[in-house]
């Protein structure tokens, strides 16, 4: 691309320089900054619905087992793994659910399916839902071995999260979060609910709203919990799941997702994803009003200075926290003299770099929203099941993807989005690697 063809004979001009490495940095930022206006859809949903023998629905959640294969969890409680190498995929076996001191709580919802997926540290775990939506099974890698069913809460999971190689927080919407400690996985030792001074049935933190979402950092070893009840709960996992601070939100309508990376946290609501600094005495630093938001926001991450969160409509948005602004999704030509134009020292108003869509910065006050919309990826067509539903409420409608995950490789070049139709009752699926 031209960017590129530019950055090249930059760096050919240079080479017997001084300024080599100054050039090399400046065009490897300048790429990681135009990466959403450079990349191209590979999406896999046929293929890989088509290599199965079972109709898959919506996908809930994924991860990266390693640089080549990926695992998806869906509501049709399938864990499947896909190599992208090989271009294969199957279908991972849980366990049948043991037996149980503490009935399920019934529902007319039926099923959840797979709300999470995560590795271990170490990369020989992975904790995902179970054959009972209320229970969390760790199984081992790569042979996805069972290692144990933890069984304990009474409603569905929808979240788990590793705060070490051994030990892992699951959250539910029976509003209870707990921390288990998982056996060696030759050890052959029944894993137990991890037993806290003072807590003689077991860590469990109990809430007064479902707990949607949990995330654990390990730079700043900081427990993040997101609950209906309209807030961020820290908890200190050396000190019986202790809450050690909670944040009140100012959007807290439809929170179902949160991340978190080093000292922020950023949750998605209907409107916005609030960015959040738990060593503030006031917690919001400020809230970014999603264009799409009529759907809410439901999955974001975090990678380095950039903020993405995928809508209930399909799109994703690639927001720059550094600049306060959207990043744009399509190519801003730049000028053949980007060195006279000030196109590296970022000074110049002509030169190669996106041309931000700002909007103000709001501190626990309402989001300005961004005129004209920012541009955005837009999720595929997919897979839509054309059932009863379908016929009785949406036939001749054009169906989009809500996207319910997004996850980057370890080298940021690749980005996993999944998904499926927001509405209930509703059956299909969507999944493909942007690049």
């Amino acid at each position: 691309m031209r960017g590129q063809n530019v950055a090249q004979k930059l760096l050919q001009r240079e080479s017997g320089g001084g300024h080599r490495a100054e050039l090399q940095q400046a065009a490897s930022q300048h790429f990681i900054d135009r990466q959403p206006a450079l990349w191209q859809e590979q999406e896999i949903t046929g293929k890989l619905a088509s290599a199965l023998s079972k109709p898959l629905d919506k996908a809930f959640a994924a991860a990266w087992q390693d640089d080549h294969r990926l695992l998806v969890g869906t509501k049709s409680n399938d864990l499947l793994q896909w190599d992208t190498t090989a271009g294969t995929v199957r279908s991972i076996p849980l366990p049948a659910p043991p037996p149980r001191q503490h009935s399920i709580l019934e529902t007319v919802w039926g099923a959840c399916g797979i709300h999470s997926v995560t590795v271990n540290p170490a990369g020989d775990m992975v904790a995902t839902g179970g054959a009972e939506p209320a229970d969390c099974t760790v199984l081992r890698l790569p042979d996805f071995a069972p290692v144990q069913t933890l069984v304990g809460h009474i409603d569905w999971v929808f979240a788990a999260a590793w705060v070490s190689d051994r030990h892992v927080v699951t959250g539910s919407r029976d509003q209870t979060v707990a921390l288990w400690s998982i056996p060696d996985c030759d050890s052959g030792a029944p894993a137990e609910q991890y037993k806290g001074m003072g807590t003689p049935d077991g860590l469990h933190r109990k809430f007064a709203g479902k707990v949607r979402d949990v995330k654990y950092d390990f730079d700043s070893c900081r427990l993040a919990a997101l609950s209906t009840e309209g807030c961020v709960k820290l908890l200190d996992t050396t000190r019986n799941l202790r809450a050690t601070r909670t944040i009140e939100l100012t959007y807290n309508k439809e929170l179902v997702c949160m991340e978190q990376q080093h000292d922020l946290v950023a949750v998605g609501s209907m409107g916005h994803v609030t960015l959040i600094d738990p060593r503030r005495r006031a917690g919001e630093l400020r809230a970014v009003a999603s264009p799409d938001n009529n759907e809410g926001v439901r999955s974001v991450q975090l990678t380095q200075h950039l903020l993405s969160f995928g809508t209930g409509r399909g799109q994703l948005f690639f927001y720059d926290l550094r600049a306060n602004a959207f990043l744009p999704t399509q190519p801003v030509q730049p000028p053949e003299d980007c060195v006279s134009s000030g196109f590296f020292g970022g000074g110049s108003q002509h030169g190669g770099l996106p041309q931000l869509l700002q909007q103000p910065a709001v501190a626990a006050a309402p989001a300005v929203s961004v005129q004209p919309p920012p541009c955005h990826l837009q999720l595929g067509d997919g897979l839509v099941v054309h059932n009863e539903t379908y016929y009785s409420h949406f036939h001749g409608m054009v169906i989009k993807h809500a996207c319910y995950a997004h996850i980057w490789d370890a080298s940021h070049s690749r980005l996993f989005v999944c998904g499926g139709p927001l509405a209930f009752g509703l059956q299909g699926l969507y999944l493909s690697v942007w690049h």
